[in-house]
């Protein structure tokens, strides 16, 4: 009986530290204006070996609409992954470094945790 218990606190312990590992996806909560600096595709997830959604061209209008709460490394540079918007309705995740985001006038950005999907 003792060792069952044990046994299921340790599963219950390692379920919580591989949930605090997972990057989270916040919404943003004024969406923000960007250009891509240069052509890319966007990606279905977060990751440039994912499936793209559309490529685009250096200059194409997006709407970012979340990004993932911590940083990761793409190509030896350092940055987040965005959720984007496009005209004609496509959705998908581009990586910071190719964004030239329109800085907020008198407003200060602030990010909240998505709710479910």
């Amino acid at each position: 009986m003792v060792c069952r218990l044990i046994g299921i606190a340790a599963l219950i312990c390692l379920c919580v530290v591989s949930a605090g590992a997972e990057n989270v996806e916040l919404k943003l909560s004024t969406p923000r204006q960007a250009t891509l600096k240069e052509a890319v595709c966007l990606h279905v997830t977060p990751d440039n070996d994912a499936d793209t959604v559309i490529c685009l061209s250096a200059g194409a209008p997006l709407t970012l609409v979340a990004r993932l709460k911590d940083k990761s490394v793409v190509a030896g540079k350092e940055g987040h992954w965005y959720k984007a918007e496009v005209m004609g309705g496509a959705v998908g995740w581009v990586f910071s470094v190719y964004l030239d985001i329109v800085p907020l006038e008198g407003a200060n950005a602030t990010a909240g945790a998505c709710g479910s999907k």
